[in-house]
């Protein structure tokens, strides 16, 4: 439920609003109204299904009340009692003094509308910004699911490492494999830059890749054993690396 924006600019500035179309124009009755657009609102917006909730559950129950009292000849002053009865159920007092201003302003809009629609009290309550629309709010829903899943996923330096770590005791002891070509020195050192360049870009983005990092390089020099660990002095790259 937010503030009316149409309520708070000048008749001209309003009018500019309403260019925007239906969405602008189908706040409240307020809106439609300065608008030109109350039927549109109320035979194509308003009448949609709309999500359950406190404010608008109770007030369809008083519309319905109130409709009852308007079949049996009830007074203007019922009506808008009950009416501002339904306003007092938004969450915020700004928005209650709204919705009763609405109510005073355009009751007799408001009237006609409860007699048109007696066995659809959600159409007066949409009127009112009391009931949110359902299909607005699955589209609403459905936008926040995809931001949280286009969110940078954690990396897992594992999965970034391994390869290049893999080859670490077959750099330090070559076997001899007649079938396969060694590695040149420059082909090692371009995996090096590369893996350098991968991780420094991988603690640009992410927090927590520095404790991962440091983990699984400890890991791997302990699997070195001790005298491979001692002649690459992991150790000291562990405590003194800075990346």
């Amino acid at each position: 439920y937010g503030v009316n924006l149409l309520a708070l600019l000048s008749p001209v500035l309003w009018q500019k609003e309403c260019v925007k179309g239906p969405e602008v124009w189908c706040q409240s009755i307020r809106t439609a109204s300065q608008c030109g657009a109350l039927k549109h609102c109320q035979q194509n917006v308003w009448n949609k299904p709309a999500v359950s909730s406190i404010p608008c559950d109770l007030c369809k129950e008083l519309v319905t009340v109130a409709g009852k009292v308007l079949k049996d000849n009830g007074t203007e002053d019922e009506i808008r009692s009950y009416l501002e009865k339904t306003c007092e159920f938004l969450p915020d007092p700004g928005l209650v003094s709204e919705c009763k201003e609405i109510v005073d302003s355009y009751l007799p809009v408001i009237m006609d509308m409860i007699k048109e629609e007696l066995d659809k009290p959600e159409v007066v309550c949409s009127a009112l910004a009391l009931c949110q629309s359902l299909q607005k709010h699955l589209a609403a829903m459905k936008l926040q699911k995809q931001l949280q899943t286009n969110k940078i996923p954690e990396l897992d330096f594992s999965e970034l490492a391994s390869p290049f770590m893999a080859n670490v005791p077959l750099l330090l002891y070559p076997q001899d494999k007649p079938k396969q070509k060694p590695k040149a020195s420059g082909d090692v050192c371009q995996d090096c830059i590369q893996l350098v360049t991968d991780v420094q870009e991988a603690v640009k983005t992410n927090s927590s890749f520095v404790k991962s990092l440091v983990a699984h390089a400890k890991e791997e020099c302990d699997r070195l054993g001790p005298g491979v660990s001692d002649m690459v002095n992991c150790p000291f790259l562990l405590k003194n690396s800075v990346l």
